[in-house]
């Protein structure tokens, strides 16, 4: 399994920018067939049968278990999750604060327990917006403090109410035995030399990807 996220050098993985430049750009990250799902800040997960089954359909999570396949996460602020199974399965879930609400982190577990991944799940979050930065309104964090509890909410550098999205994204999978692994994280809107941040007003998405070797 390859775990990776672009950068701004990598160039813009945004579905909307012009097809042969992601083609060019896909190819110069990495080698294999991509599918990147049209995000629409749901639940939906598809399974991947197939190397680059189902790029660009409607969707915010994918599973397979198909050697050389490429699952794309496109994010600007929001959290990227890639899933790896000890017995060969990957996942990836695109997860916004309404998707995370919603349950599409469990959602993507669950596929992937029920196409066949029997063994011990692990989670990597990349980089998406941070407590430092994630301004919320008092009223819009009350859902998540009373399901998640008082870990997911924080404050901004300059003092006013947020929401802790890694916190969010641990509280989701932890019922499930899926521990998440942040190193490769990091706040987006802090780190605007790094990364796309849609709160600092960038068109560009940054992808991360979880590949299953052809080789594996």
């Amino acid at each position: 399994m390859r775990i990776r996220c672009s950068t701004r050098r990598d160039g813009d993985f945004h579905l909307e920018a012009p097809a042969v430049a992601v083609a060019h750009r896909r190819a110069g990250f990495q080698s294999g067939r991509w599918t990147q799902l049209d995000e629409v800040h749901g639940t939906d997960v598809v399974v991947v049968a197939a190397q680059g089954a189902h790029d660009g359909a409607v969707g915010d999570a994918m599973v397979s278990s198909q050697r050389g396949a490429v699952l794309g996460i496109w994010v600007g602020d929001c959290a990227p999750v890639a899933f790896v199974s000890d017995d060969g399965w990957i996942g990836g879930a695109h997860a916004g604060w309404r998707g995370a609400l919603d349950g599409v982190l469990e959602a993507t577990v669950t596929a992937m327990r029920r196409e066949g991944a029997l063994g011990p799940i692990r989670a990597f979050l990349g980089p998406c917006i941070h407590q430092c930065c994630y301004e919320f309104g008092a009223d819009d964090l009350l859902p998540f403090e009373h399901r998640f509890g008082p870990q997911v909410v924080g404050n901004t550098s300059w003092g006013t109410p947020s929401l802790h999205m890694p916190a969010v994204v641990a509280a989701c999978l932890a019922p499930l035995g899926v521990m998440v692994d942040e190193r490769m994280g990091g706040c987006t809107r802090c780190n605007g030399e790094r990364w796309f941040s849609h709160r600092a007003g960038d068109a560009g998405r940054q992808v991360l990807t979880v590949t299953k070797m052809a080789s594996a």
